[in-house]
């Protein structure tokens, strides 16, 4: 249990404050006896009545006693007690489940599970962390486990949270504590009467929540309360002070109590100031009550505390003094008072710049106000929030030299701020490596570097910026500092766990410069944002991946890129090429773990819903990227999901039959679930006015129902076939579906009649969409790979897209009509001219076909969703058309030359291209294919290289310069070749059995096997050259003798395709992988079957023998690595990769396996002898999306950057992209 508290605490981080005992929390009053007696018996008999209302709204202006009324409240309970950290509202759910583990130790190990399953459960939406922390492990619980029937949680000041919309969340989501039935869990919240409390509860059932109006209290019941807080605290001033027994004296105790009404604020601070030893409590009273004509019930309660603070310089009459006295307490407590975090007297003498020493001096007096610590290392806060409001407030500078000019103050402050981020740099946490991850480092690390005032100057300048005067000198310095430290500043946020806030504070620079016309910084913001959202994710996952991959994959033009080129890594040697300019492409949002089938923005552009074959909806931030919520109910696939109009609701339909329906007032929680289709749910729509559903099912049956009561209205039959697509008119009077049967049906919504049919389509409708404007165009998209657009009321066809290369899977229009999205099964998005016809925009970068698109409200961004598990959010409004006819198909093949001196790829658009490696740089391309280029080969000198395709057979070009050389041609493609040891053969195999031996010199055929009654799949000459091995889809391997053309062994005992063979280096041994999952061992010399290898679970793709035939490496179709030992076929190591692997080799002391995707270590032993000074040549290997070097995680590839194809050659690592693009990456020690 001690293991488990432990790693929670570090897993589940809390504020440590919020606890009611906490030692923050211990000098806090509580309602004296005898006061708040009817508030407080309200309360209690709310908490235990098993028929109450979950929550308890107390709310009151400021200084009437909330907070004092919530610490009695958690001290009577000892219940959780929280007060929410101002801007953080993600720790509230946290908080309280890790204090309601010490309140119910039951609950410990079900929290403890959840936080293991969810290890991001901190950087998850409310509602997500709500269900996880709390909901579910309670639910978990029997009445057995529970030491108690009633729990009481009270959240003091909620207001103070800065997100009115977590507010309005957290108040929709609280009640759905009242599903519990073994314990009853009341929930106690403060706050001011503010809007956003207004808005959340509004929505709240009356059965859900009570509330009680502290100021609306008879006044006679304040009055008493009042009274008696005076007559005890001035009883205990008086005999601390030693003043005489009639003090104060019964009329001015009854002055203080009318002066104080409704305001307990006033009595408290009344009561601090008279206990101050600094000041005469007979003179501060006579004080306090020449002030009781005041108007302001905060002139009274104030203006005392702050002349006395002149009373001294008032007799000396010193002026210069005095004006210096108050600049001081200017910059002191006028920082403090807008300060978003409190700070320590340390912390805020390093941020202002001034001596502790003079700090706590100017804080002694004002002990009634603000709550000084006496460790200085505790922060220093005000007794309440009402003094800020006093000093800030325009009306107290005609009242008191010590009011607080605002902007003057945010101005100062963010200066302080800037100069207090110029101690950021690099690793400044002194990380040992490159891919360090945030969630390992010990937090006492990052608070050892980065101190509470730099912590909050990173988090808080520009907030401080943007409200501050002399904004073109700010603005002027916040370049500066950007310039010199802008990655070194997204480095701190990001250790901090803030990367996520960094796009809206870059964003809100950019709003407040809008209106400068400062093009340098304006510029500089531009660029700064595009690369944070490429790059929040990893580097909130691993922050020194900035200087890495985010500086690395940033385009050339980048200004960050260019402004930071001394901070790239310095392990790597050849940076890989990358676009000029920003693309279109604003985010890649990554979680789903399946194929994204429907993506749709909310009608206010917030989120972006996406639905998945993984069972998921996941809710995401559009403007940062952040998922907010992750929907968990479907027991099957989701094909789609559609917000209402107002967005209340989120529909969603599965595989699973059913329609679900989601409130997103309160983060996604189930609302309904519709059933009705006997299949799948292929589709589902919201009527404009939000009233209907209408849903399109695998059944052929279109369905609509009422959302508010989840009846089913109307079945819609007439499709002969499965229903693929739904949608409305732009003003719900009309209903088209798209099916199977290659028609789209028009439907009056009211009546629920056919109105039209449309045909033309000559293959299935996948998607269709009404025009939001117009009811008289209807856009339809097929696998025919054409769009149609059409007038649904006369049924005419308009006008016809066509041309596209693929099947269309999604068709969207934008909000103003003008634009339609279509999506392909090439993996592009095309944007078109409703108007014209004319292609506008290609937008590229996802790895596999997309199936979904949808423009965001105000039509600046499209989102899609692909079956590479990935969203995409694109900007529509930049970006110039790429033509087609320059678009490189997807490379199928990738060569290293034997020196490493060159790459060769092949792509499916027929070309071929040879690179140079050292520089990256292309050197030649070849198209003389018509049909996708197979495989290419190079010839063991380096000087020729072999290409094969469909329609031209074998080329052969001088690597030099690329001269095409020789023409081998045959009936058919080749499916392997090989280049004899010394280059002088070329031995090429068919799918007619058959093996061709070249002169590579001459041309001429030299000799041609035959035997094998199947395609040939695998060839491999021995080391001398004379032997020649191949495996066939006839279950057999074959040996021939090149120079006599002789068939030497016929290897029989595969029950299934051999796919792939190797020779041993002394050609005794030869291994052959096969469909039949396993691997078989042969001696050529005998022909006999030495071992069988049959752990593997999938086909064996290739296969590789040690130089010294100790060890055997096979490579399956299941993306694994095995290594047996030859002589007893023992398995001696598994490797799990992340691409196929087409290439296995031993090096020559067997401590490594290199592969196409690098290099496995095959011993612990080797990766000291990789980091060895000796060792000139790093081991590369690519991990799912990471590189790593020398067994050290180093590079994390950005999605548009992972390949479809890898293959690595001594420091060099060759990426081939599913665009036709290849990056070359070399690397050093």
């Amino acid at each position: 249990t001690i293991l488990i508290v432990t790693d929670l605490d570090e897993k589940l981080p809390a504020l440590s404050e919020a606890a009611f005992d906490s030692y923050i929390d211990q000098c806090e009053e509580r309602c004296l006896p005898g006061t708040r007696t009817d508030v407080l018996r309200q309360i209690k008999d709310w908490a235990f009545s098993p028929q109450e209302r979950c929550v308890f709204w107390l709310n009151g202006m400021a200084g009437t006693g909330k907070s004092t009324i919530s610490r009695t409240v958690a001290e009577f309970f000892s219940e959780a007690k929280g007060k929410a950290d101002r801007g953080n509202a993600k720790r509230l759910f946290p908080t309280i489940a890790r204090q309601l583990t010490i309140t119910i130790p039951q609950l410990l190990p079900h929290i403890y599970q959840a936080v293991l399953d969810n290890l991001d459960i901190t950087e998850k939406g409310l509602q997500d962390q709500f269900n996880k922390l709390l909901l579910q492990p309670l639910l978990s619980l029997g009445k057995s486990d529970l030491p108690l029937c009633t729990a009481v949680i009270v959240i003091d000041a909620l207001d103070e949270c800065e997100k009115d919309e977590d507010i309005r969340l957290i108040l929709q989501i609280l009640p759905q504590l009242q599903k519990l039935d073994t314990i009853q869990i009341r929930v106690f919240l403060t706050s001011r009467p503010e809007l956003p409390i207004h808005l959340g509860f509004s929505k709240l059932t009356i059965q859900d929540h009570k509330d009680l109006i502290l100021h609306e209290i008879p006044e006679e019941v304040i009055k008493h309360d009042i009274s008696l807080f005076f007559h005890h605290r001035l009883s205990e001033i008086k005999d601390v002070s030693l003043l005489p027994d009639d003090w104060p004296g019964e009329k001015d105790l009854n002055e203080l109590v009318v002066l104080s009404i409704p305001l307990f604020i006033f009595a408290a601070t009344v009561c601090r100031l008279l206990e101050d030893p600094l000041w005469d409590p007979i003179e501060s009273l006579a004080e306090i009550l020449d002030h009781r004509h005041d108007q302001s019930s905060m002139d009274r309660t104030y203006l005392p505390v702050l002349e006395r603070l002149l009373t001294g310089w008032n007799k000396t009459r010193d002026e210069t003094k005095k004006t210096q006295f108050v600049q001081e307490f200017q910059q002191v407590v006028g920082s403090i008072v807008i300060l978003e975090d409190p700070l320590s007297v340390i912390s805020l003498s390093k941020l202002l710049n001034l001596q502790e020493r003079l700090i706590a001096f100017k804080l002694r007096p004002l002990h009634s106000v603000l709550r000084v610590p006496s460790d200085e290392n505790l922060p220093v806060r005000l007794f309440h929030l009402s003094f800020r409001d006093f000093l800030l407030n325009p009306d107290t500078r005609d009242k008191s030299p010590f009011a607080v000019d605002e902007k003057a103050a945010h101005y100062k402050l963010a200066i302080q701020c800037l100069s207090m981020c110029q101690n950021l740099r690099k690793n400044i946490c002194q990380l040992s490596s490159d891919g360090a991850r945030r969630t390992e480092i010990d937090p006492l690390t990052i608070g050892r570097f980065i101190p509470p005032e730099l912590r909050y100057s990173c988090r808080y300048w520009i907030h401080h910026l943007v409200k501050c005067d002399r904004l073109h000198d700010a603005l002027r310095q916040s370049l500066l500092f950007l310039q010199g430290h802008f990655l070194h500043w997204v480095e701190a946020m990001s250790l901090l766990g803030f990367a996520s806030e960094l796009v809206g504070m870059l964003g809100l620079l950019q709003k407040l410069i809008s209106s400068h016309h400062y093009a340098e910084l304006s510029d500089f913001l531009h660029d700064a944002k595009r690369f944070v959202q490429k790059n929040s994710r990893i580097a909130d996952h691993a922050p020194l991946q900035l200087y890495c991959s985010g500086l690395i994959f940033s385009p050339h033009k980048s200004i960050i890129r260019r402004q930071f080129l001394s901070e790239f890594p310095n392990w790597i040697c050849q940076l890989p090429q990358v676009e000029e300019a920003w693309s279109s492409e604003l985010q890649s949002l990554e979680g789903h773990s399946d194929w994204i089938n429907s993506v749709v923005f909310s009608p206010d552009g917030a989120l972006l819903a996406s639905g998945s074959n993984d069972k998921t909806i996941r809710l995401w931030n559009t403007a940062t990227g952040v998922l907010q919520h992750t929907l968990e109910g479907h027991s099957d696939w989701i094909k789609s999901v559609a917000f209402s109009p107002d967005g209340a609701l989120l529909a969603s339909g599965s595989d699973d039959q059913t329609i679900r329906l989601w409130d997103m007032s309160t983060g996604g929680a189930l609302q309904k679930v519709l059933e009705g289709h006997s299949e799948l749910v292929d589709s589902v729509a919201f009527t404009p006015d939000g009233m209907l559903l209408v849903s399109g099912s695998k059944d052929g049956i279109v369905k609509i129902w009422d959302t508010t009561t989840g009846i089913l209205q109307q079945n819609l039959e007439g499709h002969s076939d499965w229903i693929l697509s739904v949608a409305f008119s732009f003003d719900g009077t009309l209903l088209a579906s798209g099916a199977r049967d290659n028609t789209i049906k028009i439907w009056d919504t009211a009546t629920g009649a056919l109105q039209q049919t449309l045909k033309g389509h000559s293959d299935l409708i996948t998607s269709v969409a009404f025009s939001p404007n117009n009811n008289a165009i209807l856009a339809s998209s097929s696998y025919d790979h054409s769009i149609r657009l059409w007038n649904p009321l006369t049924g005419v066809l308009q006008q016809t897209l066509e041309g596209h290369p693929d099947p269309i899977l999604s068709i969207a229009f934008s909000p103003n009509g003008v634009l339609l999205a279509s999506s392909f099964r090439d993996n592009t998005i095309r944007l078109w001219d409703t108007a014209t016809g004319a292609l506008q925009n290609i937008f590229e970068g996802h790895s596999s076909c997309v199936g979904s698109v949808t423009f965001s409200p105000d039509g600046a961004l499209l989102a899609s969703g692909s079956d590479d598990q990935t969203i995409r959010v694109w900007d529509t409004l930049t970006g110039a058309l790429q033509h087609p006819e320059g678009r490189l198909g997807s490379i199928m093949c990738m060569v290293f030359s034997p020196d490493r001196s060159m790459l060769a790829s092949g792509s499916e658009d027929t070309t071929v291209q040879l690179w140079n490696t050292a520089t990256g740089k292309l050197q030649y391309t070849f198209k003389d294919n018509l049909d996708w280029t197979y495989l290419v080969v190079f010839s063991p000198n380096n000087a020729l290289l072999a290409s094969s395709s469909q329609d031209r057979g074998i080329l052969l070009r001088e690597t030099t310069t690329g001269t095409l050389q020789q023409t081998f041609g045959y009936s058919e493609p080749s499916i392997s070749m090989v280049f004899s040891p010394y280059s002088v053969l070329l031995a090429s195999c068919y799918r007619d059995g058959t093996i061709q031996l070249w002169n590579t010199s001459t041309g001429i055929l030299q000799q041609s096997f035959e035997g094998h009654s199947k395609e040939i799949n695998s060839i491999v000459f021995s080391t001398d050259g004379v032997l020649l091995a191949s495996g066939s889809s006839d279950n057999t391997i074959r040996l021939w003798n090149t120079k006599t053309g002789v068939l030497q062994h016929v290897f029989k005992g595969h029950l299934n395709i051999v796919v792939s063979v190797a020779l041993s280096a002394d050609s005794i041994l030869l291994a052959s992988g096969s469909y039949d999952k396993t691997v078989r061992l042969w001696n050529t010399a005998t022909g006999a079957l030495q071992h069988v290898f049959e752990d593997h679970s999938r086909l064996i793709e290739s296969v590789a023998l040690s130089a010294d035939n100790a060890l055997l490496a096979s490579g399956t179709y299941d993306k694994t690595i095995r290594i047996w030992e030859t002589a007893t076929g023992t398995l001696q190591k598994t490797f799990d990769v992340t691409l196929p692997v087409t290439y296995l080799r031993f090096d020559q002391d067997r401590s490594y396996l290199m592969t196409n995707l690098g290099s496995l270590p095959i011993n612990s032993a080797c990766e000291n002898h990789a980091s060895s000074p000796n060792n000139r040549s790093p081991k590369i290997l690519l991990e799912e999306q990471w590189i790593t070097l020398n067994g050290e995680i180093s590079l994390w590839l950005p999605p548009g950057s992972r390949p479809s194809r890898a293959t690595a050659s001594s420091n060099f690592l060759a990426l081939g992209h599913p665009s036709g693009r290849v990056s070359i990456l070399g690397f050093r020690v």
